[in-house]
């Protein structure tokens, strides 16, 4: 088999074996109140792009223009499972940049190898694995943007710095840093084309990001300050954890980043693309951003992935013997860093098909599509075509839907005793109940 079809190969089984991963996290109820805000976002893409979650149009929170693009497969399947089959596809397309922008370092043999291991890489799995988000296009998308760029293919790169800037507002100044980066290394070069480029990729991305915050958020009736802003306020919290706590949580983040690859990622300049990407990671004051195995870390991979096609590819064919068993040692750090420190948390995440997972499809399947429905993140995730589902009892909906197994700080705290006092009460009765999971109807 040519190494062409062996990165062609890898590619379709990297995403079906993500998607079949996905699916069982789905089909179980483990997906979250993401994949359902998304999925409500995208199922009414053209009749108000909003959620319940947030409570307004998405673009009140982030300009991700390219969520359009995903609307006719949801409308087509009717399930968010479409979402988790995209994210799969988009995210495993990052190998095919990565054989070609080897390639050019390279055999294609050992470039083929370079591309395979890169999805190995487990923060790479971590947003492919996780509920839905816009930002998983990213690592693809850059990673294809770097090599039209790479390439000279500079009408291609105008195409694709399109649709990164589409995916969020975060990757506005991202490619004004990549941008002023070309202009920094076409110049000595003398290659107009490039400077060119770098130059439409900074004013076109300080545009973008002047024209989200001061035109689209009030056009798309935000009355508030920008949700995001919570990530970095500052002011009263520096004090919440020991700086020592900080500093370590930050170094094994980077740790868990770079080390899958033994480093070979510093061997190429290409790195310093990252940076934007760990910043905005690294300064937020919430360690969820910076913790392995979350869609935040989609802003950084695809750069470091790069630097690694790069490097490895530099290492195999200048280093022969030496060069392979830095990208072996890759491979092997990868796989036994996802058999026994994996960020995907299976055993959490999955199981077996049970009983009550049809019970809750079925009663799903009673209520009426136009009712305001009350439930808990995991059975959200599957009412996206539900404009009116909710996570929580506020505003008394008229359907509420639990499983008597499933225990959260938040619903066993707040909602579960409330629920149980109104039916109590009367105000709710049960419509019917099915292996321990109760459709419930106000009266």
């Amino acid at each position: 088999m040519s190494p062409s079809r062996v990165v062609a190969a890898c590619t379709v089984a990297y995403a079906v074996l993500f998607f079949v991963l996905g699916w069982d996290r789905y089909a179980t109820f483990h997906s979250g109140a993401d994949l359902g805000l998304f999925a409500q976002t995208i199922a009414g893409a053209f009749a108000g792009f909003r959620n319940t979650f947030e409570a307004s149009n998405h673009f009140t929170y982030h300009f991700s223009p390219i969520l359009y693009l995903c609307a006719p497969a949801m409308w087509l399947t009717h399930s968010a499972l479409s979402l988790v089959l995209i994210q799969s596809v988009a995210t495993a397309s990052i190998a095919p940049a990565l054989y070609l922008i080897a390639r050019r370092r390279a055999s294609d043999r050992d470039a083929a190898i370079v591309a395979c291991v890169a999805l190995l890489y487990p923060p790479l799995h971590g947003v492919t694995f996780t509920d839905f988000h816009e930002v998983a296009f990213a690592p693809a998308a850059v990673a294809w943007l770097l090599w039209a760029i790479d390439a000279r293919r500079f009408g291609i790169a105008y195409a694709l710095l399109a649709v990164v800037l589409a995916i969020k507002e975060d990757q506005a100044p991202a490619m004004a840093f990549l941008g002023a980066t070309a202009i920094a290394y076409f110049v000595p070069r003398r290659e107009r084309a490039g400077i060119t480029f770098g130059i439409v990729a900074v004013l076109s991305s300080i545009a973008l990001f002047a024209a989200y915050f001061g035109i689209v958020r009030a056009l798309a009736g935000a009355t508030t300050p920008w949700h995001p802003e919570h990530f970095y306020a500052w002011i009263g919290y520096a004090q919440a954890e020991p700086i020592g706590r900080q500093i370590a949580e930050r170094f094994t983040y980077l740790v868990e980043a770079f080390l899958p690859l033994a480093f070979v990622p510093f061997r190429s300049r290409a790195l310093v693309l990252a940076l934007p990407g760990f910043v905005e990671v690294l300064a937020s004051r919430e360690p969820l951003t910076y913790t392995m195995g979350q869609h935040y870390a989609a802003v950084w991979v695809p750069y470091v992935l790069v630097a690694f096609a790069i490097g490895g590819a530099r290492l195999l064919s200048e280093r022969g013997t030496v060069g392979k068993r830095w990208i072996w040692t890759s491979a092997a750090l990868c796989v036994a860093i996802s058999a026994f420190f994996s960020p995907l948390h299976l055993g959490h995440f999955l199981r077996p098909l049970q009983p009550q997972d049809a019970a809750t499809e079925a009663l799903i399947g009673r209520i009426p599509t136009d009712a305001s429905v009350g439930t808990y993140d995991e059975i959200y995730a599957h009412l996206g075509f539900y404009p009116r589902a909710q996570i929580g009892l506020d505003g008394d909906p008229q359907f509420v839907i639990a499983d008597s197994r499933y225990a959260s700080v938040t619903w066993n705290g707040k909602y579960l005793p409330r629920l149980r006092a109104e039916v109590a009460s009367g105000a709710y009765r049960i419509v019917a109940s099915i292996d321990g999971v109760t459709l419930y109807e106000r009266r």
